[in-house]
């Protein structure tokens, strides 16, 4: 349900353009992402640390992420400033890489589960 309202806003924001105002809302469930997944790393680490190490960098990157909607990593007053993007970027490319690499001993049964 998240997930599927933070998608609802970003049709919003598409359709609204400039006008869309804040994102503060947004950001906020992305906090709440990064809490179930703080207690998803707890149950996955018994499984694998492999998987606790995804749980808990998925959390982070929710964090990054809530935090850039609310322009805590950029300047507000400057709307040329993306360095708030570029770091929830690049934590989502690091899950992305995470993830790619969880898929080769899970779909081949090769490698290790650590």
């Amino acid at each position: 349900a998240i997930l599927g309202t933070i998608g609802y806003n970003f049709k919003l924001a598409v359709s609204l353009g400039p006008s869309a105002g804040p994102f503060h809302l947004v950001g906020f469930f992305c906090y709440a992402a990064a809490w179930f997944d703080c207690v998803f790393t707890v149950m996955a680490f018994r499984i694998a640390k492999m998987f606790g190490v995804l749980y808990a960098t998925v959390a982070v990157m929710f964090v990054l992420v809530g935090m850039n909607f609310q322009k805590l990593m950029s300047d507000a007053k400057d709307s040329t400033d993306k360095t708030g993007d570029y770091i929830a970027g690049v934590s989502c490319l690091l899950v992305s890489l995470q993830c790619c690499y969880l898929l080769v001993p899970i779909m081949t049964g090769r490698g290790k589960l650590v």
